[in-house]
């Protein structure tokens, strides 16, 4: 490179000297536009270097007079009305401008180009604002507008689209026709003529109403947007009769989707299903044979908007929790409402969040439950494959009340005490536990044989009490369930339920050592351990928090693999279960 620039610089003698040398650092320094000493020119002067003398006095001088004029350009630029007071203060000094980012800015604010957004913050405000009203002046030109429209965002988006050759909305039409931008039309002129030919917009007279107008409408038609009734009046009056119609024939095809009529296929704006629809559409009330011609042609959907008020009041009724009358009903199902009847039984037992339709199993459920009418097995396994049978839920305990009466009856019929230990058992489920207490009442269980039933009366008794000690916490209570538990045993030791009974008990007061060896008794008799930890879980629920964590500890040390779960109701009291 250095001897480039020996070369570049008529150095003579170079051949001379090392390397690295007083004349190769010259030539590098007056190369990087840097001036030279008084003693750098003296040597130059001494070693006879007449030409590279000359060379760099006028690369000198050169770049003075590149300095004089950008210091000229910069004074006149800096009169620019969108460059601020400050920015001028900070930039009397020429030669620090030039190598800063803000002299650039000065050139292209006089070239009135756009600035990024660091740029922005050294010039006035409205220096964009100024920028958009030129272009906004300029498209304007281009495209032959001539009105005063506003200087908006709605009317610089309509000049991009048409620089852009974008079709225009209707919306776009309507803001041209309020500001009467009537010059726009001829810019736009391949769109209005497709739009007039594709909707036979042609009439056989000069046509001498408002074109864009007649634009507006065509492009809304075109957007399988109904007209209003002002928008069909004027196709009427100028007489764009096939475009009237053709209008019509797109609103009958809307109305019937709107109202659910599409089983009707006919597009013939004479039909009387038209006339129906235009009048359920402005609200007007439908006369009786209106409702049956709708009726004869089964649009029992259709029909269902003329009782929208009726319908959403018996809505309104049902999120209140009112529930429906018997009249109410009676009133649906006259009118093919079952869906609303549907509707209310979902919220009366409480299952309101499900989607199911009237074909599902569960409203033929529901309805059973209602009247009164006990469930068949398929019905329970259907409910529990779809999680509706949780305990305490209101399917559950309306299930297990009809259960249990369902086993009174047959009592009563057969005289069987097992109907009686199936009735308590049922009766328990629906959280009735006076009931429940009822049905052993006053019984001898030493003439109940055989011994395995007068256990399992016995242990139903107990856990009726038991029931009621968690109502009242009588002592009383829970002294009879312990005492009707150890009577069960003596007759029938073998059967596990009244181990499990007790060992429930003595869960309940915290004495859980003493509650292990009785679920350890169970287990022994064919107890199984799920239905063990199904009982635990009720009793966890129950618990206060302390008491809740003291059982925690206790099962965890017990057995932390077997008893895992626990960890599920630690999670869940972190919650704020």
């Amino acid at each position: 490179m250095i001897m480039e620039l020996y070369e570049k610089y008529k150095a003579t003698h170079y051949q001379d000297l090392p390397t690295i040398n007083p004349l190769s650092f010259i030539l590098r320094k007056a190369e990087l536009g840097h001036d030279l000493t008084v003693s750098e020119w003296d040597w130059l002067r001494q070693h006879q270097q007449i030409k590279t003398i000359e060379i760099i006095k006028n690369q000198e001088d050169y770049r003075t007079a590149l300095y004089k004029d950008i210091h000229q350009e910069i004074v006149k630029l800096r009169e620019n009305r969108f460059i601020p007071f400050s920015f001028i203060k900070q930039t009397d000094a020429t030669s620090s401008l030039i190598d800063s980012e803000r002299a650039f800015i000065l050139y292209k604010v006089n070239m009135q180009q756009r600035l990024s957004i660091s740029e922005q913050r050294f010039i006035n405000k409205d220096y964009h604002q100024f920028l958009d009203t030129v272009e906004f002046l300029d498209k304007k030109q281009k495209h032959g507008i001539k009105e005063d429209i506003p200087f908006d965002s709605k009317s610089k988006a309509i000049l991009e689209m048409l620089d852009k050759e974008i079709t225009l909305l209707a919306d776009d039409i309507e803001y041209l026709c309020i500001h009467k931008a009537h010059s726009f039309l001829t810019p736009l002129q391949n769109q209005f003529s497709q739009l007039r030919h594709k909707y036979k917009a042609i009439v056989q007279n000069e046509f001498n109403g408002n074109a864009l107008r007649l634009f507006h409408i065509l492009q809304t038609l075109d957007e399988n947007r109904l007209l209003n009734q002002e928008q069909t009046a004027y196709l009427k009056e100028n007489g764009f009769i096939e475009t009237q119609e053709i209008a019509q024939q797109k609103e009958f095809s809307a109305l019937k989707i709107k109202y659910r009529a599409t089983q009707i296929q006919e597009d013939d704006i004479s039909h009387h299903l038209f006339k129906v629809l235009k009048k359920l559409d402005v609200g007007l009330s439908l006369p009786e044979p209106d409702i049956n011609y709708l009726k004869k042609r089964k649009l029992f959907e259709t029909v269902k908007f003329v009782y929208k008020k009726e319908v959403d009041s018996l809505n309104h009724k049902i999120e209140q929790g009112h529930g429906l009358r018997p009249d109410d009903v009676a009133w649906c199902k006259t009118h093919s409402f079952e869906d609303i009847i549907f509707n209310s039984l979902k919220y009366d037992y409480r299952v309101n969040d499900r989607q199911d339709g009237l074909d599902s199993p569960l409203y033929a459920i529901l309805q059973k439950l209602k009247v009164g009418n006990r469930l068949t097995d398929e019905d329970a396994i259907w409910l529990e494959g779809e999680k509706l049978l949780g305990r305490a839920s209101k399917i559950y305990i309306a299930h297990h009340a009809l259960e249990a009466r369902f086993y009174e009856h047959e009592f009563q019929r057969t005289k069987g005490y097992w109907n009686l230990a199936s009735a308590s058992a049922a009766w328990r489920k629906a959280e009735k536990p006076q009931q429940a207490l009822k049905q052993t009442h006053d019984l001898d269980f030493k003439k109940i044989k055989p011994a395995k039933l007068a256990a399992a009366l016995l242990t139903t008794r107990g856990g009726a009490l038991r029931d009621l000690w968690h109502l009242d916490t009588h002592t009383k209570h829970f002294n009879e369930a312990e005492q009707c538990a150890l009577e069960a045993i003596k007759y029938y030791p073998d059967s596990h339920n009244p181990y499990t009974l007790l060992g429930a008990l003595y869960y309940d007061i915290g004495d859980y050592n003493k509650g292990d060896r009785w679920f350890d008794e169970a287990i022994k008799r064919g107890a199984e351990p799920r239905d063990q930890d199904a009982e635990i879980k009720r009793i966890l629920r129950k618990k206060k928090p302390a008491e809740r964590q003291e059982l925690i500890n206790h099962l965890l040390q017990k057995d932390p693999y077997r008893f895992a779960w626990v960890n599920d109701f630690i999670t869940d009291r972190k919650n704020g279960a």
